[in-house]
């Protein structure tokens, strides 16, 4: 028997698998333009505040989660995928639990309905945050949503509900009696801090690392111009906005921006408005950020309503009268 040293035989690499935003982003990026440009994973880590992280309140290091998304989506221009999947997962989980806990899950489905990523998120955050009771809700939300009405009735009634309505109120009511038992933000500060690729960072030292991670986009400088250029044609173009300008003309405030925040119950942006659901607008403006409320009132004859609000609530600072063809143009449909 030879004693000489031999090689070990090659071990064969492990292919890890493709995740799924990646797969999606590369169906749907056409390359046409810098923002429709998918560069692949660039920055596989999430960087985290130390002074959220040590908080006795675990939403502290959750919504710093956000931030980090907010930051790398709005700042530095990457798209979905080119980040850590973990950051869209923990963003898009809170998201649904904000939503719910706000306006239901018919409000959760009126915002994320249409919008795949945010439904895949936020359903892989809760699988692996292991919050099983969470995310069967969640799973059944979409079965009932997603089914051919006749087919949503059954899921309904196998599940002993009267109907497709009453099984999302249920759901609405579970959702509240798992949190008060099982509240998700703490199962998910402790999921965030079990992440390898979390770096918990002094404060001091955060700015520094988005600035790095920026630095690695390298179609950010070409990004930023199609942003602005889209932003401004669309700004121009869209009915939304000259809705939003109309009540900022009339407060006597120049926009420069505004985002849809989606729907919500009217009272969540003005305490003292009328008890209905509102299509939500953020303002950005000359005096700071406003919110545009859009509503309709009434049973057998709707108005349709527009307000223009302050931060912290009080009367509107602008109020409109729309036409049903007018509110149409702004307010999508729900679902």
């Amino acid at each position: 028997m030879s004693l000489e040293a031999t090689e070990p035989p090659p071990v064969e690499a492990i292919e890890q698998p493709v995740p799924w935003i990646v797969q999606h982003q590369r169906v749907h990026c056409s390359g046409a333009s810098p923002m429709a440009t998918f560069q692949g994973l660039i920055c596989d880590e999430m960087v985290l505040p130390q002074s959220a992280a040590e908080h006795n309140d675990p939403a502290q290091l959750v919504l710093a989660a956000d931030a980090w998304v907010e930051a790398l989506t709005n700042q530095a221009l990457f798209l979905p995928g080119e980040f850590a999947q973990e950051a869209l997962w923990s963003y898009y989980a809170r998201d649904y639990l904000t939503q719910v806990n706000t306006g239901g899950h018919e409000q959760y489905f009126a915002n994320r309905g249409n919008d795949e990523i945010a439904l895949r998120c936020a359903q892989a955050g809760l699988k692996s945050m292991l919050a099983d009771p969470h995310l069967e809700l969640f799973n059944l939300q979409l079965r009932l949503k997603r089914l051919k009405p006749a087919d949503a009735r059954k899921l309904a009634a196998d599940h002993n509900y009267r109907s497709v309505k009453a099984a999302l109120k249920d759901l609405d009511k579970r959702f509240a009696e798992i949190e008060t038992s099982e509240p998700l933000t703490a199962r998910h500060k402790t999921w965030l801090k079990s992440l390898r690729k979390v770096k918990i960072a002094p404060d001091t030292e955060m700015t520094g690392h988005l600035q790095r991670v920026a630095q690695s986009n390298k179609l950010l400088a070409r990004r930023k111009m199609e942003a602005d250029r889209v932003r401004a044609e669309t700004l121009r173009a869209s009915p939304e906005f000259r809705a939003v300008k109309a009540l900022c003309d009339m407060a006597a405030l120049n926009i420069s921006n505004f985002r849809p925040m989606g729907f919500a119950p009217m009272r969540t942006v003005w305490p003292e408005g009328p008890n209905v659901r509102a299509c939500i607008f953020r303002v950005e403006t000359d005096k700071g950020p406003r919110g545009a409320a859009f509503y309709r009132e009434g049973s057998l004859f709707k108005r349709y309503l527009s307000v223009l609000l302050e931060q912290g609530g009080g009367l509107p600072i602008g109020s409109l009268t729309l036409t049903q063809a007018e509110y149409a143009e702004v307010v999508p449909k729900e679902h």
